[in-house]
């Protein structure tokens, strides 16, 4: 299992108390840069071959199994926005490069991250398979969501993937109940969203920040709806050996 990558910068984590969760996630992406750039673990060394970069994306999936897709796509992006005038860049990794989230990093260059010693045209076919991988998973994002953000207690809400641990990124894991909370109101001081996992029940509270939105109906799977009803209609228990009320 890859470290799970920390998705901020050192100053956000004194705050939080996790320096060595920093620490730790910091030191895994300089040595997954080391790894790429290296002549017999790299790029260069495993992956183009033929003329042909990565051909069926083997090696991107080995770094992914080995460094996790959040910290790969955050290099990928951080070498991008290092040299964002580069010509050689292709629109698609360019404009993903400026909307990729990796949290808050206050004061932290992008160069410190960027892959430096590789072709701009080998980073960008890298990063190209990187936006495929990730869009293969069919997360939710804001164009499956209601543009107003009113009140959403008792609604179907979207939970962002910054949320949740890179092993639980799946459509599945987004889609909860609002149940209660300050944080449903859209002006109150509160934070707190208390919700229940459609996909297997889980109640727990979240942020408002963490919610998306509230899922659009068109976007509702099958699944879901068959869960949801279950949650607002739950069946009543029969009793047994007749009406014992006489």
């Amino acid at each position: 299992m890859a470290v799970p990558f920390f998705r901020y910068s050192f100053e956000t984590a004194k705050d939080m108390n996790m320096v060595d969760t920093y620490k730790k996630s910091n030191e895994e992406t300089l040595r997954c840069i080391r790894y790429i750039q290296d002549s017999e673990t790299g790029l260069y060394a495993n992956a183009y071959k033929d003329n042909i970069v990565d051909k069926g994306g083997v090696y991107t999936d080995h770094l992914i199994k080995e460094f996790g897709l959040e910290r790969m796509m955050f290099i990928a992006s951080s070498t991008v926005k290092t040299m964002p005038e580069d010509g050689r860049w292709s629109k698609k990794v360019r404009e993903w490069a400026k909307t990729f989230n990796a949290g808050i990093r206050h004061g932290e260059k992008s160069s410190q991250y960027a892959l430096l010693q590789i072709h701009v045209g080998v980073v960008d076919i890298l990063a190209k398979t990187l936006i495929n991988k990730y869009d293969a998973l069919n997360l939710f994002n804001t164009s499956h969501c209601e543009e107003e953000r009113g009140d959403i207690n008792g609604k179907v809400v979207v939970l962002s993937r910054m949320a949740l641990s890179e092993e639980y990124w799946s459509p599945e894991n987004q889609l909860w109940l609002a149940t209660g909370g300050f944080g449903c109101e859209p002006n109150a001081s509160g934070r707190a969203v208390f919700a229940t996992c459609l996909y297997d029940g889980e109640e727990t509270r979240w942020n408002r920040h963490q919610i998306v939105g509230v899922l659009k109906d068109e976007f509702m799977p099958d699944w879901a709806r068959e869960k949801l009803d279950e949650l607002q209609n739950p069946q009543q228990p029969e009793i047994k050996g007749g009406d014992m009320s006489l």
